[in-house]
């Protein structure tokens, strides 16, 4: 059997740790860095061949790496339940500190501003979540309510629970959000179903139902600007 060659056998300038202390992070690549991260391989494979095939199984994107679930980390030969959850802790950060440089949804008169806000805020998400958007008169954010979370099949959405928060902060308006785990933006039939429930629930309640978005980690679609909302109104 064949020794396996170990990360301090390598050359020195393909040491991941002593790249990093030379040259800095900014000069190792994803499979370096993901080899820092996860520290150790297992008996066949340093912790730089493990990287490579985390990689490879994730598409050749460290950003795939950093969404994917637990179970699908620990499926990669070499990554355990902690090197699994080292990665989504390392994701969580990297995703606060760009919310906190991301600036604030303050109102909701611009569409596309609340569409890379929500995109942003949670697009990246593995589960399906909906979230809800509370509007004053003036469609400045009062704040955003997660109503739901789900499996990555669906989730189940209530008009009670969409517009509790918003009936108690006697909102004026609302607008729904919710991700699409898979990457389409194409609204399913569920969608506008759902749609049309919920703005005949605001007509019934006084508050308006004024966009839904499809939110994905790189785009977002709206539901108002699709024309869905004004078709639902003419019906009611």
């Amino acid at each position: 059997m064949s020794k396996k060659t170990t990360i301090a056998g390598l050359p020195e300038y393909d040491r991941p740790y002593e790249k990093l202390e030379l040259s800095g992070a900014s000069s190792l690549t994803d499979s370096e860095l993901l080899a820092v991260l996860i520290r150790s391989g297992t008996k066949e494979d340093n912790a730089l061949t493990v990287s490579r095939e985390l990689l490879r199984q994730f598409d050749g994107s460290i950003k795939n790496v950093f969404s994917g679930g637990i179970s699908e980390l620990r499926a990669v030969k070499g990554i355990g339940k902690v090197k699994a959850l080292q990665i989504k802790a390392v994701a969580e950060a990297c995703r606060r500190i760009g919310a906190d440089d991301c600036p604030r949804l303050a109102t909701a008169e611009d569409i596309d501003a609340v569409g890379r806000f929500l995109s942003a805020d949670f697009g990246y998400e593995s589960k399906e979540l909906f979230k809800c958007v509370l509007l004053d008169t003036r469609l400045r954010v009062l704040g955003i309510r997660l109503v739901s979370q789900g499996a990555l099949n669906g989730t189940l959405v209530h008009p009670r629970e969409v517009f509790s928060d918003a009936v108690r902060e006697l909102c004026y308006g609302v607008i729904v959000a919710h991700n699409h785990p898979g990457g389409s933006l194409a609204p399913s039939q569920n969608d506008i179903a759902l749609t049309g429930r919920l703005v005949s629930a605001g007509q019934i309640l006084g508050i308006q139902m004024l966009d839904h978005f499809i939110v994905t980690r790189t785009s977002y679609v709206s539901f108002k600007r699709l024309g869905i909302i004004d078709n639902i109104l003419k019906h009611l």
